[in-house]
């Protein structure tokens, strides 16, 4: 099943104690209020986990003398190695060190064995002098996919797509639509909010236990 959030949306004003109408039929029938209630508690959910669902990988080519590149959408993973914990950035199977002070490097061209992040980019030490291509492990932020495909960080629209496998999907949605009662409801002193932060509690922690654990895992975020 894919979920849309014409299909999200309605199934969470059905839920009980809901002051909102079921039945949506496009972008237009939403309430700002709900809507804002479900894209708070998706990216809170999303952004709570390593998922493996969002885990992407992105190739950067080096140019000969050329220093800034797009970052990725998204958080660097750091990995466990044999030589410690790394981030999972490489040229081959050499893994790229942080440079935390960028400002104090000197002027030197080769082969990349570091990286940097500067001005919302990305740099290489030492500068490169050849086409290398750099690969990075991240988590995305992009929880879905519009009309066109085209990753997309908040649901606006009502055939806007949830990313979520369908062997997750049912267990998420029960975390996700919790959640968003506790925000519609806004206040943890209604009589309703506990009863949902009891479910969200429950579901969530079926999610974890369901991809599979605490796994270590660390990441950079831009």
């Amino acid at each position: 099943m894919t979920v849309t959030l014409l299909n999200l949306y309605n199934m969470t004003a059905s839920q009980p104690w809901s002051m909102f109408d079921n039945d949506a039929e496009d972008t237009e029938d939403f309430n700002p209020a709900l809507l804002s209630a479900i894209n708070k508690a998706l990216v809170e959910i999303w952004c709570s986990y390593p998922f493996e669902f969002r885990l992407r990988n992105k190739i950067v080519y080096t140019q000969n003398f050329i220093n800034k590149y797009n970052l990725p959408d998204g958080a660097i993973l750091q990995k466990s190695t044999t030589r410690g914990d790394r981030y999972a950035v490489t040229i081959g199977r050499k893994y790229l060190e942080l440079i935390e002070t960028p400002e104090l490097l000197d002027c030197s061209v080769g082969k990349p064995n570091s990286f940097f992040i500067k001005n919302n980019s990305m740099g290489f030490y030492p500068l490169p002098d050849d086409m290398y291509s750099v690969h990075i492990s991240y988590l995305t932020f992009a929880v879905g996919t519009d009309i066109d495909d085209k990753p997309i960080y908040a649901l606006r629209e009502a055939n806007d797509r949830l990313c979520v496998p369908e062997k997750y999907e049912q267990v998420f949605l029960n975390a996700l639509i919790a959640k968003s009662m506790m925000y519609a409801l806004t206040s943890p002193s209604d009589e309703n909010y506990a009863g949902y932060a009891l479910q969200f509690d429950k579901a969530y922690k079926l999610l974890i236990k369901m991809v599979g654990g605490r796994k270590k895992s660390r990441k950079i975020v831009f």
